[in-house]
């Protein structure tokens, strides 16, 4: 038993219940799962359950909203939340790849359909199951809110962490997308159901225009779904490359580094184990395995593991999701494309480069 557990009690009137909580060693992790079967075993005496029991609501309603105490850090999500947010704007113009979200990255949280104990419940028992995985998929969606609100409430919260807390977010097909279609549920599905052909061709056009012959080299003779592929590659060509600032330097990332921060290609025999250990980006990308500007395989790349996927814009679709779902931002090499297919394909709301406005216009009038 720990400090948080006695101070709770005592502070409920319920000290003679420490005996028993100290024999069962209720540390302040199992305090939040106590249900009523365990419950039942640990207070046998109704009244004191009974107690216990209201105290214990309470406190599980109220806990958005705990501060810290005796000089010890905000524990309630909502202080902790803007504790963060109050540390970063002390600290400076300093930006994180991974850490620092944009504000066009936020979205209002819809209510959440289960209890906050539940959910807690739910999430511990997805930390030790994965299967079957109808039953994985059903829990993840009923704490799909939960999540979300804990990713937020911890601010910078690194992306090992969140997967640590949540693994079946990445080691469950769809869950990703699940998560952001709560999240974002008329914004779904419009990047995989309008990009081949009525962005992919729009694309091609513009290219053409610009004379970007590497990639439209037979580009013709390709299916509806391949020239769909290397539209998606020729976002990286249209959209100018812009310098960044990290503290006081200044970083003007070069059309290699643009395109690689995006989707890296890499030839079919590449050994992925080899690959993903000499990996060092901790921001989510694509790659793709293929020849020349052809995918014949494509993986979501996050944290040092690679979530394989049916097509290359089946990749990019959950990649930009993923941003969403982690509460990340993009990574500022190629932030401009993926402004680009938040406001223009997935029309959410957004920060805009001049260039991306640009574009934008000029499709709209396509």
């Amino acid at each position: 038993m720990d400090d948080f557990v006695k101070e709770k009690l005592l502070e409920w009137n319920l000290a003679e219940l420490l005996p028993a909580f100290e024999a069962e060693q209720i540390d302040r992790e199992c305090f939040y799962l106590l249900d009523g079967n365990s419950l039942t075993s640990l207070i046998p005496l109704l009244g004191p359950r009974l107690k216990f029991q209201r105290q214990l609501k309470k406190l599980l309603e109220d806990a958005w909203f705990t501060p810290g105490r005796r000089h010890k850090p905000a524990t309630g999500f909502l202080e902790e939340r803007l504790r963060n947010v109050r540390k970063r704007l002390h600290s400076g113009r300093h930006v994180n790849l991974t850490s620092q979200v944009p504000q066009d990255t936020r979205v209002i949280l819809p209510e959440p359909t289960v209890t906050p104990e539940r959910a807690i419940q739910l999430t511990e028992w997805l930390k030790n199951n994965i299967w079957p995985q109808s039953q994985v998929g059903q829990h993840m969606l009923e704490t799909a809110i939960h999540r979300a609100q804990w990713i937020r409430a911890n601010g910078t919260t690194s992306m090992l962490d969140i997967i640590t807390e949540f693994p079946r977010l990445v080691d469950t097909p769809g869950m990703i997308s699940q998560d952001f279609s709560v999240l974002h549920p008329e914004s779904s599905g419009r990047l995989t159901e309008n990009w081949n052909p009525v962005f992919s061709t729009k694309i091609i056009c513009m290219a053409r225009k610009e004379k970007t012959a590497d990639l439209l080299t037979n580009i013709d003779l390709l299916s509806g779904d391949k020239q769909g592929d290397i539209a998606l590659q020729l976002l990286t060509v249209l959209l100018p490359t812009a310098p960044y600032r990290l503290g006081r330097r200044v970083f003007r990332p070069s059309s290699l580094e643009m395109r690689r921060a995006f989707i890296d290609v890499k030839p079919i025999a590449t050994n992925m184990a080899e690959y993903l250990m000499s990996s060092t980006t901790e921001h989510p990308y694509v790659l793709m395995l293929g020849e020349g500007h052809q995918c014949s395989q494509a993986f979501v790349i996050i944290n040092g593991a690679a979530l394989e996927q049916s097509s290359l814009l089946a990749a990019v679709d959950v990649c930009f999701k993923a941003f969403f779902v982690f509460d990340v931002s993009y990574p500022k090499p190629c932030a401009t494309v993926w402004e680009f297919i938040q406001t223009t394909v997935f029309q959410i709301p957004g920060h805009e480069s001049n260039a991306v406005k640009l574009m934008r216009a000029q499709i709209a009038t396509m």
